[in-house]
Formats: C-alpha cells, sequence, structure tokens
C-alpha cells in the first residue's frame, strides 16, 4: 500500500478548518444545547466544496482531495483526539455514518 504524504501546513489548513467549521456547527442550537453534529461523510462530501476555488472543476484533484480529508479526519479521531465520535460505538454503524464533533478541551 502506497503511502500519502502531505505538507505540515495543508494537514494543518484541513484539520483547523473542519475544527472550526465543526464546532460552527455544534455552536449553531443556541440555548437549548442542541446543536448539529455531522458525520464523517458530510464533512468530507463539505471540504472539497469549500476549496472549489482552488481545484476548479476538476475531477481528479476533488477525488484527491475528498481522500486527503479522509485521511486527516481518520487521524484527527485516532492519533491527535481532536475529534471524537459521538453516541454508542455500535459495530453494525459504518464509521462514515457516525457523527463527529470537536473535542470539548480543543482550542481552534
Amino acid at each position: 500500500k502506497k503511502k500519502t504524504q502531505i505538507t505540515f501546513e495543508e494537514y494543518e489548513s484541513i484539520s483547523n478548518a473542519i475544527a472550526v467549521y465543526l464546532r460552527s456547527k455544534e455552536d449553531d442550537g443556541g440555548d437549548e444545547g442542541e446543536g448539529t453534529y455531522l458525520t464523517w461523510a458530510e464533512t468530507v462530501e463539505w471540504y472539497p466544496e469549500q476549496c472549489k476555488g482552488e481545484i476548479g472543476n476538476s475531477a481528479e484533484e476533488r477525488e484527491r482531495l475528498t481522500k486527503l480529508t479522509n485521511l486527516v479526519i481518520r487521524r484527527l479521531i485516532n492519533v491527535d483526539h481532536v475529534l471524537m465520535f459521538m453516541g454508542d460505538a455500535s459495530d453494525d454503524v459504518d464509521e462514515q455514518q457516525r457523527k463527529i464533533a470537536v473535542h470539548p478541551n480543543y482550542v481552534a
């Protein structure tokens, strides 16, 4: 399996954008504390949309960015603990369909 390498700046850019976006969605709930939590898949769809200006209509560049976003999210959950899954860790739910949130102690 071929390793994918990105620069730290690119990693930081993707991770900060995701953290700020997810946190803003979580805070949308107002006083009730009923924020919106997005699934992994929704977050992966969102990020390449934000980069349309940079990548244009290039399908392969969009696919590369989608793959990178998946890898960054996986690292943010498993290694850096910036993101975390919400709810039960039931085995019958695909990780792409699980809701994710920014860890409460993380400062973006």
